[in-house]
């Protein structure tokens, strides 16, 4: 299986489905094909040109819960600057005990698991007590419009499912505690607008200027202060091994931040975890002004990317940004970006934290890692798929895989997304072995 599983991610990374466009159809073929060599019995709903998701089924024999492996997304994220990269980011080359390349940890290891669990189930001729499904998707990148949220909104009936497991999760936090997702903050992307007048640029003087209205406008982003919620967090530390009086300092709300900055100076993935897990964040991540290096600018556009925690809708987002932007608030326009730059909005969502799928995970991960194992819950910071299902259907949803101890979280957390993606064979293995014991133990 580990061979199989290293076969499809390399060919996946390969692939080079980076979204936006997307292209995902390759990926779709590439584990249709994989599939085939076991005989096992899918289908592939096109979604639009070139992109699609495939969906396999085994039928239950009772009247058990259903589980899906998934949704398990192909698409990728682009590379700003391949030069960086230690190997080519589109290679999908083994070395040092991992695979390299765009995708590999977000979330192509996922699907190859899943693809060669759901495939070994088959062939072992697994009778699951309830439906197990597989779903591969396109299109998670950039919203799910043609991929997870297009099969909930057209074949309802073919995805709804009682549980699943997709990214992320699995990593350890702290001496035998390895984390699962239970719920994810949502993600709003938005547009400032911003006009000045144009006049020539050989004299500024009380110009109008649009970049430097946007320059102040970003200052303010950049130091605005959410309200602080210390919920999630202690959430987070009910299973970490943390002495009383620690965990009572780290949830205060008023010491909070002190002790994040402290954090940062020793541990920033910890410090970047706590802070993100309790507040919405503003983070100004893209922007574009001007016409012509002698020209004051006329106009010029701010994209924002912002994240809510779980109960923070659009009046609480409009309502803070109007405090963050102050006397500016009336001077700019605020709109979604445009659809082939942004998702749809997302807000905050969670499934239950304990439930005989979450058992059945803990139960697996005591076997790998040993008895004092203990699983953790965690709000992802970042937005996925599940929460189309969470929404429609109040499926438990949760984020789980299965890390080896050769990356720590701090590594990790600059992975995704980032420069030297990888992900180790060891971590691939353990997380089809986990993704197996799962499935029997709550399907068995």
């Amino acid at each position: 299986m580990q061979k199989e599983a290293i076969a499809l991610v390399s060919e996946c990374v390969r692939n080079k489905c980076v979204n936006p466009p997307g292209g995902e159809m390759k990926s779709i073929r590439t584990v249709g094909r994989y599939l085939d060599s076991y005989d096992v019995k899918y289908e592939v709903f096109e979604s639009g040109p070139d992109r699609g998701n495939l969906l396999a089924q085994i039928k239950g024999t009772s009247s058990g819960p259903s589980l899906m492996l998934g949704p398990a997304h192909v698409d990728v994220v682009p590379v700003a600057d391949p030069s960086v990269w230690r190997y080519p980011p589109f290679s999908g080359e083994i070395h040092d005990g991992c695979i390299w390349g765009r995708g590999t940890l977000d979330m192509l290891f996922i699907v190859a698991a899943q693809a060669t669990v759901f495939a070994h189930l088959v062939k072992d001729g697994f009778r699951p007590k309830g439906d197990l499904k597989f779903l591969v998707v396109s299109d998670e990148e950039v919203g799910g419009e043609h991929g997870t949220g297009w099969m909930v909104k057209n074949h309802p009936d073919a995805v709804k499912v009682d549980y699943l497991m997709t990214e992320a999760g699995g990593y350890e936090v702290a001496p035998n505690r390895y984390v699962y997702s239970y719920g994810e903050k949502g993600g709003t992307w938005l547009r400032i607008s911003f006009k000045g007048t144009e006049q020539h640029g050989s004299m500024p003087y009380g110009s109008d200027n649009a970049v430097s209205t946007m320059a102040e406008v970003i200052r303010r982003l950049c130091s605005y202060n959410a309200p602080v919620t210390t919920e999630h967090i202690a959430v987070l530390l009910r299973g970490m091994p943390v002495s009383p009086i620690k965990r009572w300092l780290i949830t205060r709300r008023v010491l909070l931040n002190r002790l994040i900055g402290m954090l940062s100076k020793g541990d920033m993935a910890q410090a970047k975890l706590l802070h993100s897990i309790s507040r919405m964040t503003i983070s100004p991540n893209q922007c574009q002004g001007g016409t012509k290096v002698n020209v004051v600018p006329g106009q010029a556009w701010l994209d924002i990317d912002i994240r809510t925690l779980p109960g923070q809708d659009e009046d609480y987002i409009m309502h803070h940004l109007k405090h963050a932007l102050g006397p500016f608030s009336d001077r700019v326009d605020l709109v979604a970006l445009p659809k082939e730059a942004g998702s749809p909005a997302s807000y905050g969502n969670a499934s239950k934290m304990q439930s005989p799928l979450v058992d059945a995970m803990e139960s697996v991960t005591r076997e790998i890692y040993g008895p004092e194992a203990i699983l953790v819950p965690m709000l992802m910071p970042g937005v996925t798929d599940c929460r189309f299902f969470r929404e429609e259907w109040d499926t438990q949803a949760y984020g789980f895989s299965m890390f080896d101890r050769t990356l720590k979280m701090s590594e990790l957390v600059n992975l995704a997304h980032g420069t030297d993606e990888r992900v180790p064979l060891e971590t691939l293995s353990l997380t089809a072995e986990t993704y197996m014991g799962v499935v029997r133990r709550l399907l068995g």
